[in-house]
């Protein structure tokens, strides 16, 4: 049912909001892990649904001032949770089954849903056959019925867990194979579901977290991913089956390659650095690089300070950022200036006495700091 008709039996004003109370309704409020419903009331949305003392309430923005009502579900939103809920039931059913392992907690987010199972490892191939499985299932669209039992019939059927309650209780049996008690909204049959994958686990505390979709999610999920394989077969140039073997050689070849930049790198902060030093006539070298990373300036102010007894500030323009360095052999305290000075040029930074960088927001500041280490 996603649209009906109803009467408003109650409506109450609280906190500039107004919960009201139909003579029916399919709503569904929060609960067993599940999401409540979005939908509206007279075209006026539901923004929340509250249970108390065996009533629902859906609460709205405006008053509504009719006897009789039209309701609506976002039935979408439903049926995904329909969808993803009922494959809950069965994942869990399945890693019972098959690894003796319970259910101890499950999760159905907007975006993942997770179900933590009582099992500390888990390998790919557990995760392979317990998924084979779970499909295999839905392919064989059994049903799914719901009924309602006392405590005493609920302890003659095989639950995976017993509820907490002595009160009537609501059993979503997938037939044959789980029957749970559950008070959230299901398929009809397997074969709704679709398809169900796992996405992923990990290890959780003493469990492992399970990560997967179904249905809509699941296809929008591959819809997603098959338009980066198409964009990687497209732009490697190889074909699905070898985009992994093209990756790794890819990666293999940019490591090589940053090695040899790196090599390159230091012979030309080398080279950078012994031409400053000649070019230098006291013992105090000042530069600011208008093309060079940070790091790069960095680099050369090591190779200076390794060379020479010199006092080296340098400063990266793209970066607007400058250093001062000093080999220890000046009585010269480079983070005790850059912590007392630093904050009268709207600057950041420190560091220590031998070594200390710093960072501006704007090249001005930067350039009269620079001025400032000049004199």
């Amino acid at each position: 049912m996603s649209e009906w008709e109803a009467k408003i039996i109650n409506q109450i004003e609280k906190g500039g909001l107004y919960l009201i109370e139909l003579s029916e309704t399919a709503f569904y409020p929060e609960g067993g892990g599940q999401p409540r419903d979005f939908g509206w009331i007279d075209g006026i949305e539901v923004v929340d649904l509250v249970e108390e003392d065996e009533k629902i309430y859906h609460v709205v923005k405006e008053k509504i001032n009719k006897e009789t009502v039209t309701c609506r579900i976002d039935f979408e939103r439903r049926f995904d949770h329909m969808q993803n809920h009922t494959g809950q039931h069965l994942l869990s059913a399945v890693f019972l089954e098959m690894c003796n392992a319970p259910t101890n907690s499950f999760h159905l987010g907007d975006d993942y849903l997770t179900i933590d199972i009582g099992l500390e490892n888990i390998n790919d191939k557990i995760v392979l056959n317990v998924e084979n499985r779970v499909n295999e299932l839905i392919f064989k669209n059994i049903l799914v019925k719901s009924y309602i039992v006392n405590l005493d019939e609920a302890r003659k059927l095989p639950l995976r867990k017993l509820p907490p309650t002595n009160v009537d209780i609501r059993i979503v049996e997938i037939e044959g194979i789980d029957y749970s008690p559950c008070c959230g909204t299901h398929v009809k049959s397997l074969g709704e579901i679709g398809m169900l994958k796992i996405l992923k686990t990990e290890k959780y505390k003493n469990m492992t977290r399970i990560y997967f979709k179904c249905g809509k999610r699941l296809l929008k999920d591959f819809q997603e991913k098959n338009i980066i394989i198409n964009s990687l077969i497209k732009n490697l140039s190889v074909p699905q089956s070898e985009i992994l073997l093209k990756f790794d050689s890819l990666q293999s070849e940019i490591k090589n390659l940053t090695r040899q930049l790196n090599s390159l790198k230091e012979l030309n902060a080398e080279f950078i650095a012994k031409e400053l030093l000649n070019e230098s006539k006291k013992n105090k070298i000042v530069k600011i690089f208008e093309d060079k990373s940070f790091e790069e300036v960095q680099t050369i102010a090591s190779k200076i300070t390794s060379l020479r007894d010199d006092l080296v500030v340098l400063a990266s323009l793209k970066d607007k950022k400058v250093v001062l360095a000093h080999n220890g052999s000046l009585d010269i305290n480079c983070g005790k200036i850059f912590k007392e000075e630093l904050p009268k040029f709207n600057g950041r930074g420190g560091g220590s006495p031998k070594f200390s960088q710093g960072s501006f927001e704007t090249i001005n500041d930067l350039n009269d700091f620079i001025a400032f280490l000049s004199r």
